[in-house]
């Protein structure tokens, strides 16, 4: 099948699953609601549920999904190591930490620190990802063979204080706390729709002008450096577009792993390793993933929404343990 008809088949499902997630609901909607939306006929019920609550959590989703996905492949082309992810090696535990740093330290509801909220998450998801990077040097030279390893190891430590300072937190902290870490899509609204989207897009365009630096750091270091690229400042510079990308997706999502794992590997199992193909197909299949995790969430055990963290952990763990025993790692 041409990648072609393949992209086509991805963007038809996600249209699929955006229409069916715009349609259910506790206030059900039908084709003739959004007609009347078209043709400036609806009613207010109708106009409130679908422009307030539906399409910002809709595009909120969408623009996460497709950044983990792209995080991942980042992180999967400097590891040169199929196996991680954003959530794998730390950025999540980063992240929260610096969410709970805001708790502990920013008096308020979250509305009155709309913009601080995201920023704190990306200093926890940054400065995480570059000890971890930093860690992975050994005489000069980034051992990819233990990234992940040395990121299992740090998320461990940055989690052991996040439990000192939530020992400290009253119930609506806690409540806070695990809203976050359960995946549980709080910033659904059109405040974050502003503050996430241009910034995401803004992002992976500077990681779409790297895409052939990607594409040469699948070879061995040693010949690139042969061949003149300084792959030490390559590597940086991606891991930070890497962590910027992760940390504000899951500064407004919450703590979701595994779609950068998994997005990325199954574009590689359509699509091959042309580098800009892999690109572009990350960005669906991610956008893919997590809205129909999001959507499941919403219907499984309707009225009561399971967070989506929980779903794609659901769907991710065993598909991690597969892609191990894949690779005969045990």
């Amino acid at each position: 099948m041409r990648n072609s008809i393949k992209f086509i088949i991805i963007s038809v499902l996600l249209m699929a699953v955006v229409l069916i997630h715009l349609f259910t609901g506790t206030f059900s909607l039908t084709f003739t609601d959004l007609m009347d939306v078209v043709t400036n006929q609806a009613s207010d019920n109708v106009r409130l549920v679908l422009f307030e609550f539906r399409m910002p959590r809709i595009i909120v989703v969408m623009v996460c999904g497709a950044a983990l996905a792209l995080s991942g492949l980042i992180l999967q082309v400097i590891s040169k190591n199929p196996l991680a992810d954003p959530g794998i090696i730390g950025v999540n535990a980063g992240s929260g930490f610096g969410v709970v740093l805001f708790i502990t330290f920013i008096s308020g509801s979250m509305s009155q620190h709309l913009y601080a909220l995201p920023l704190m998450s990306f200093i926890g998801g940054l400065l995480t990802v570059l000890i971890i990077f930093f860690l992975s040097f050994m005489g000069g030279t980034f051992k990819s063979n233990i990234f992940i390893l040395i990121g299992i190891a740090t998320a461990m430590g940055v989690t052991g204080f996040v439990y000192v300072f939530t020992s400290m937190f009253d119930e609506s902290q806690m409540e806070t706390l695990n809203r976050y870490f359960a995946g549980n899509i709080w910033g659904d609204t059109w405040p974050f729709v502003y503050i996430s989207v241009p910034y995401i897009l803004l992002v992976s365009l500077l990681v779409f002008f790297r895409i052939r630096e990607m594409g040469m750091l699948n070879l061995d270091d040693e010949m690139l450096t042969g061949l003149g690229m300084n792959v030490n400042k390559e590597k940086i510079i991606l891991i930070i577009l890497s962590a910027m990308l992760s940390s504000l997706a899951v500064s407004v999502c919450g703590a979701i792993s595994f779609i950068g794992l998994i997005a990325p590997h199954i574009s590689r199992m359509l699509f091959g390793q042309n580098m800009k193909v892999l690109f572009i197909s990350s960005l669906l299949i991610g956008s893919v993933l997590l809205t129909s995790a999001d959507l499941l969430g919403k219907l499984v055990l309707a009225p009561v929404i399971v967070p989506t963290g929980i779903v794609v952990a659901l769907i991710g763990g065993p598909y991690f343990l597969w892609l191990l025993m894949k690779a005969k790692q045990i």
